[in-house]
């Protein structure tokens, strides 16, 4: 794949492949003068909502409500029926 440089005359043609509401949108930005913020990484959200890497053990430990002996249609099943009984439900 052969990366092309980046010119005005390719952003603006890109531009007007845009829909007329995006283009508004882009006209309405680029008038107010403001600068366009660059999205934030998904490392960088996460850090801001203090979210940390799941560890594989947590996960196991998340999946031990089910027997392991049980296979993921039972799951699915036992789902299932879980969602159409209207009687008063518990976790214990």
């Amino acid at each position: 794949m052969e990366l092309t440089a980046v010119t005005f005359e390719k952003v603006l043609d890109d531009a007007l492949t845009l829909p007329p509401e995006e283009q508004e949108r882009l006209l309405d930005r680029l008038a107010a003068n403001r600068p366009i913020k660059p999205r934030k990484s998904l490392a960088q959200l996460a850090a801001e909502q203090g979210k940390k890497p799941v560890k594989f053990d947590e996960l196991l430990k998340l999946g031990e409500f089910f027997p392991a002996e049980e296979s993921v249609d039972d799951l699915v099943n036992f789902v299932r029926e879980s969602r159409r009984d209207s009687g008063p439900r518990s976790i214990a």
